[in-house]
């Protein structure tokens, strides 16, 4: 294969990113952008190339693109998903899989059947730092796992970008999950989750930040804080203009032989100006040369790879589904107050 075609499904800001990602590498092309709303998928041709189509059955009936990119929004992974496995197209699915088990058993069946390949975009199993203390655990330098805290928080800004239709917990709490059940391959046995309310639930009815307890079945655990309740002014800067906000994050890892930590609070850049403090994105996808560098780059990179030389992706559906089972446990236990035991 002397060029790789492939398709997104899903025009809004992750759409974006991947599909420009995946124009400027120098063996792939954009053949197709898919959105409801064709304005959309316009304007992201007219960034990355390739044609626009507001129906994803018209795309597949003109085109035939060998990997799919499916960005839409979190309950709607599972129908463009089965119908590119179906359609011979390898599948990339942004985070998280699915919002329900069902969907994602759906989206692994298809692809299993149709012989594609299923990669889940868990962007920060591509983040060096990260992927350092997952060598670090496995080469034994913090001897067995005990513990682990992981914080994400964002601004506000976040929430109100999605208009209260998902919880924090599913669009980004999820990355940490994956995270600490990637360094913890024990079984999670139970889940305990608490939220809270403030501004994000006077506007949209959808919880500010929640703090998840994972006990998995060694006794070891897991805490996890996420939420998008950050101050405005926390990324309120204009310029530069490739300067893109983030948030408050951190991982820390025990064991019974070291522990590893992670402060992402700056990241490794920070400044000061006339518009006050700074702390911008320098991992995920920061433009460097005027091209989209860091995790985003490295982890479609490494899909477009698999395909290439019929390799696994690093995270296969059935992992990314165990990640979705916690993060559901995790809202159960919000709505029902309790902890929820594994398999609920």
């Amino acid at each position: 294969m002397d060029e790789l075609t492939f398709a997104v499904v899903g025009a809004g800001f992750m759409g974006g990113v991947l599909a420009r990602v995946g124009r400027e590498l120098p063996y792939s092309r954009c053949i197709a952008a898919v959105d409801v709303d064709i304005q959309k998928a316009r304007q992201l041709v007219d960034l990355v190339g390739g044609k626009a189509y507001s129906d994803l059955g018209a795309m597949f009936h003109d085109e035939s693109p060998d990997a799919i990119i499916v960005a839409t929004p979190e309950n709607s992974h599972r129908d463009p998903a089965v119908a590119a496995a179906e359609n011979g197209s390898h599948v990339f699915v942004e985070k998280p899989m699915a919002t329900s088990l069902s969907d994602a058993d759906a989206m692994i069946r298809s692809c299993e059947s149709a012989g594609v390949k299923l990669m889940i975009g868990h962007i920060l199993r591509f983040d060096v730092n990260y992927v350092m203390i997952q060598d670090a655990i496995r080469a034994g330098n913090i001897g067995r796992f005990l513990t682990a805290y992981a914080r994400r928080m964002a601004p506000i800004g976040e929430a109100r970008r999605l208009g209260g239709r998902v919880s924090p917990i599913t669009y980004i709490g999820v990355h940490d999950i994956d995270l600490m059940l990637w360094y913890q391959p024990e079984l999670v046995k139970s889940v305990y989750a608490r939220a809270v309310r403030g501004r994000v639930w006077d506007e949209f009815q959808t919880f500010d930040a929640a703090w998840l307890t994972i006990e998995f079945e060694d006794g070891s655990i897991g805490i996890q804080e996420v939420g998008w309740c950050l101050p405005e002014e926390w990324t309120g800067w204009q310029t530069p203009e490739s300067w893109g906000g983030f948030g408050d994050v951190r991982m820390n890892v025990i064991g019974t032989r070291g522990a590893a930590n992670i402060n992402y609070t700056p990241m490794d850049l920070y400044a000061v100006d006339r518009e006050g403090w700074k702390f911008p994105d320098t991992r995920h996808w920061p433009t460097m040369n005027g091209k989209l560098v860091g995790a985003a780059k490295l982890e479609i990179e490494h899909f477009f790879e698999c395909i290439l030389n019929d390799e696994e992706p690093l995270i296969t559906g059935e992992t990314a589904r165990r990640s979705v089972e916690v993060m559901l446990a995790a809202e159960m236990s919000i709505d029902e107050d309790r902890i929820v035991t594994l398999p609920a």
